[in-house]
């Protein structure tokens, strides 16, 4: 999944290299660092919704990693879940699952308003 949003990643910033904004800081004499940067920091937005989407996915695939490798983990604790029929126990992986991918997400909109001064305006209090 890694080399997958890697390249996602490179192309977002190809894209927003190639946007009118980049264009006009370009017109005006900015270095390319600077214009780099302004395209990192807006090509990283996407990237952070994705990774948010993605956690539920993450954590579920883990059962075949851990059935594989003998790992054991949640996901092998919600195989034997099923297969002993324990709903107690399945009820209680699933709240710690969503659990995770809840207080995951919460920090990912807390890393949205560091890298997106966009919001940052909203919670002042500012006319939109």
């Amino acid at each position: 999944m890694f080399g997958g949003w890697a390249i996602g990643m490179r192309n977002m910033i190809i894209y927003e290299l190639e946007t009118d904004y980049a264009h006009y800081l370009e017109a005006l004499g900015a270095p390319k660092r600077l214009i780099r940067q302004y395209a990192f920091r807006n090509g990283i937005l996407p990237q952070l919704t994705g990774l948010a989407l993605q956690l539920g996915v993450i954590v579920s695939g883990a059962l075949a990693t851990e059935i594989v490798f003998s790992y054991p983990g949640i996901g092998y604790l919600i195989l034997q879940a099923v297969q002993n029929q324990d709903y107690f126990l399945l009820q209680g992986c699933f709240l710690f699952i969503i659990i995770g991918v809840l207080l995951a997400n919460f920090i990912i909109d807390i890393v949205y308003v560091i890298v997106d001064p966009r919001t940052r305006t909203g919670m002042q209090g500012g006319e939109a």
